[in-house]
């Protein structure tokens, strides 16, 4: 019982859908082709995820079905894993857990509210923010500058007495006629206000109204409005924002995968407004992530009646454009789906999904190196392989570049590479780097999950530029700029306009130093060594009987040697083509007798 060639050919070269099925007759998997045969193949060798063999040993029989074109097989595949769900076929796992402020501005007297759940009741929605914790915090401290009551709404109508929160300062106790409905109102709206992020706007209402209640001579009120003012401008309350209303009608997803599984954090925004999201866990069992964005759009979105009209993603799925078709069609208008956002508030929501994808999928981990590394720099998956680019040269001559690989943390000196400048004759790092990238991806080298730049923003933007232009824009890329004096090194992402640091003490700060200075000692060793060979192949071939061939022999038989004329007649004796004569001439030229 195993997946064999005579099966395989008895399949069609069409494209459909393949199912292949264990002793039981049960799918095992269920996968899509343009080309059937080709495709299943590919499971005897070709395909190496860490399932594949799985499959193969417990691959009892094969059927398929042919369809006309590769939306038909998007649609047959969705289909057939919902109704058999195959062992090896990737499944979601919903894993909302956020929480959300509820003002219940639909009542007399509005309370706020920590809730999980969104209703239709009139009620004002903030958020949702992914830490409870955190967001019960905030609750805390925005009830010190507005007392607004959190009472159940029986107690409420029930109580004769001020509660303890009156007593603290944290209520204007509405329950007893400690405050007017006019001032109450007046403090919920400012609330709002601050928690929508419209701080400025506020402030200036509330300077307006202290001027005016000092004016009236009014001072015990104006005092209390001018504290709460400092309290205001004081106050550490992170500012989760929600948008103003604008004709955005988007989903943003944002993705964090490690070795077993991948996390998907999804928003939504509506009319500008972050709405909800929805949090899932995917067991990845070594499926790539190309294939597993397809799959979890295809599933999420094919059983959703409103499908927006633009998808942000950090990663472009498979099939992408197949895709933006199927949801087109169901959707009755065009759906587009965009990767990396670079401007405005799409930016702003993809780098919160990135971070609670990263946050939710980690919150119960220790974390490694690595992923405090794709934590920190909000990337969409585990750097597993990283490269490391630099440049070293002197007022332009002997430029090289050094590329360095580590794979999950440690150096593989077999994969890094040295480059010899060609097309860029002045100094002219810039120009330098683009070359090196170029003909690095322009090669069938695997691609890198992080890309290290040593240098700041103009190194960063070469980066972007040259992947962009080779449509490998997905990559995610870092500049990684030396602190000076007691500053940290710097870290400057696309899109962000200030650089991210790390404490000192971190392994993942360490860790990608030592990367960084990994590429400078390599870049730096090839060039010394070329403008070593280059003095000492001038300093040869001016010796009698040594020219351009010889002078090569003896360079390379010293290889590293630090100086010329530190040689002994010892070290030129296995050189082949040079004879007693010519090292004596070299020996003397050299003033080393």
């Amino acid at each position: 019982m195993a997946l064999s060639q005579k099966m395989i050919d008895n399949l069609p070269r069409v494209t459909g859908v393949y199912i292949m099925r264990g002793p039981t007759g049960r799918p095992i998997y269920v996968g899509k082709a343009k080309d059937i045969r080709t495709r299943v193949r590919a499971y005897l060798g070709q395909d190496t995820r860490p399932f594949v063999r799985f499959i193969q040993e417990n691959t009892a029989s094969l059927d398929f079905i042919a369809t006309s074109n590769e939306k038909e097989a998007l649609l047959l595949e969705d289909r057939l894993i919902k109704t058999y769900k195959p062992r090896y076929n990737i499944f979601l796992k919903d894993d909302k857990t956020y929480v959300s402020l509820k003002i219940t501005t639909n009542q007399q007297w509005p309370g706020i509210y920590i809730t999980r759940r969104i209703l239709k009741d009139g009620a004002l929605y903030l958020g949702p923010y992914s830490s409870a914790n955190a967001t019960r915090r905030t609750l805390s401290t925005i009830g010190r500058i507005f007392p607004i009551r959190r009472c159940k709404d029986s107690e409420f109508r029930n109580r004769s007495r001020p509660c303890i929160y009156y007593q603290i300062g944290l209520c204007l106790a509405p329950c007893v006629g400690k405050v007017t409905q006019e001032e109450y109102a007046q403090v919920v709206d400012d609330m709002i206000l601050f928690l929508s992020g419209k701080d400025k706007a506020l402030l200036r209402k509330l300077e307006e109204r202290m001027q005016k209640e000092a004016k009236e001579l009014n001072f015990e009120k104006a005092a209390r409005i001018r504290d709460q003012i400092t309290a205001i401008k004081d106050t550490l309350v992170p500012q989760m924002i929600v948008g103003t209303q604008t004709r955005y009608e988007v989903d943003v997803i944002g993705i964090f995968s490690s070795r077993q599984r991948i996390n998907i954090a999804l928003v939504h925004v509506s009319r500008g407004s972050i709405a909800d999201t929805d949090n899932f866990t995917i067991e990845s069992n070594g499926h790539e992530l190309e294939d597993v964005l397809a799959r979890f759009i295809t599933r999420y979105y094919l059983d959703k009646k409103d499908i927006p009209g633009t998808i942000y993603i950090p990663t472009p799925p498979r099939d992408k454009v197949t895709l933006e078709n199927i949801l087109s069609e169901k959707k009755g208008s065009r759906v587009r789906i965009s990767t990396r956002p670079t401007r405005g508030k799409p930016r702003a929501w993809l780098g919160m999904a990135q971070a609670n994808a990263a946050n939710h999928g980690l919150a119960k981990q220790e974390l490694s190196v690595l992923e405090d590394i794709a934590r920190i720099l909000h990337l969409p998956h585990i750097p597993y392989r990283m490269e490391c680019y630099d440049i070293s040269s002197m007022q332009g001559s002997h430029a090289v570049g050094s590329r360095v690989v580590f794979t999950d943390s440690m150096e593989r000196k077999d994969m890094y590479r040295r480059y010899k400048i060609k097309d860029v004759p002045s100094q002219d790092d810039f120009a330098m780097m683009a070359e090196i990238l170029k003909r690095r991806f322009s090669g069938e080298d695997p691609r890198p999950d992080l890309i290290v730049i040593d240098g700041g923003k103009g190194q960063l933007n070469v980066c972007v530029r040259v992947l962009k232009d080779l449509g490998l824009q997905d990559i995610p890329v870092v500049a990684m700029a030396k602190g000076r004096g007691s500053k940290s090194d710097r870290f400057f992402v696309p899109g962000r306009k200030n650089p991210i640091t790390m404490p000192r003490n971190s392994e993942a700060l360490k860790t990608l130093q030592r990367l960084r200075d990994e590429a400078h000692r390599f870049a730096i060793t090839y060039h010394r060594k070329l403008r070593m060979q280059s003095l000492g192949r001038s300093t040869l071939e001016g010796i009698k009987g040594i020219g351009p061939a010889k002078a090569g022999i003896i360079l390379r038989q010293l290889g590293n040697k630090p100086s010329l004329n530190k040689i002994k007649p010892g070290d030129l004796k296995p050189c082949k083509g040079l004879n007693r004569k010519d090292i004596e001439n070299v020996i003397t030229h050299l003033g080393n007798v």
